[in-house]
């Protein structure tokens, strides 16, 4: 869900997220759905995309700067 509300967030497709970090459509979209085992490479890619923590304690707040 953070995923998703964080590319919703910055008006991005999932496609455009997919391309933003090097990975196919299907990629973003298994993890948005809970379907993908998460992967850190992939995570870290994801966080640095939409500039929010999706690991942690603080899962979904912004990325300190």
């Amino acid at each position: 869900r953070a995923i998703q509300a964080g590319r919703q967030q910055l008006g991005i497709t999932q496609k455009e997220l997919a391309t933003r970090i090097s990975e196919k459509q299907q990629v973003v979209h298994d993890y948005e759905a809970g379907k993908a085992i998460p992967s850190q490479q992939i995570l870290g890619k994801l966080e640095r995309a939409l500039g929010v923590r999706l690991r942690g304690s603080n899962i979904g707040q912004p990325l300190a700067k």
